[in-house]
């Protein structure tokens, strides 16, 4: 159900995105750990037109459920496609999800270290174009230090000058 929130979180951006003054190809999605893990969730289940009726058949479409959900980029910071502590390394199910470019930043000493590594391969396997930032000695929710910041910025505007 989180999912369908950010699903129609990006369906309102894109719905404003003239008053915004944003391109609305280039609505990007990220999340610090388990909003990481969110982010992946809607990407791979709920973007693009799906409606919230496959979870609630009771769901009431409006206007805004006409908008998509697409993504051109995602942030995966402490975090990874999967549930919750858990990384997937299904390259099927993240290649069916036709995700966009995703951008893993991670510490050495986090607990997940391991499985952000084997995330970001299996989604590079899947043909997910990948760039990663690993932050050499930092623990899993290492904050705003570490110039991570400027690396993703520069990252993103790549993706979207690209497209």
């Amino acid at each position: 159900e989180g999912a369908l929130d950010l699903t129609r979180a990006v369906r309102f951006v894109r719905a404003h995105a003239e008053e915004y003054g944003i391109d609305p190809r280039d609505i990007a999605v990220m999340g610090f750990s388990a909003g990481g893990i969110l982010s992946g969730e809607m990407l791979l289940n709920f973007d693009g037109n799906t409606l919230p009726t496959v979870l609630d058949p009771d769901y009431q479409p409006d206007e805004l459920d006409q908008t998509s959900a697409d993504a051109a980029a995602c942030g995966m910071i402490d975090s990874f496609y999967g549930r919750l502590s858990v990384g997937t390394t299904d390259v099927e199910l993240l290649r069916s999800g036709n995700l966009p470019p995703t951008f893993y930043c991670y510490g050495t000493r986090d607990p997940f270290y391991n499985q952000f590594l084997a995330n970001a391969d299996a989604a590079e396997q899947a043909g997910v174009e990948v760039e990663r930032l690993q932050l050499d000695g930092f623990p899993h929710g290492f904050g705003a230090s570490g110039d991570w910041i400027p690396a993703y910025d520069q990252w993103l505007r790549a993706v979207f000058a690209e497209n």
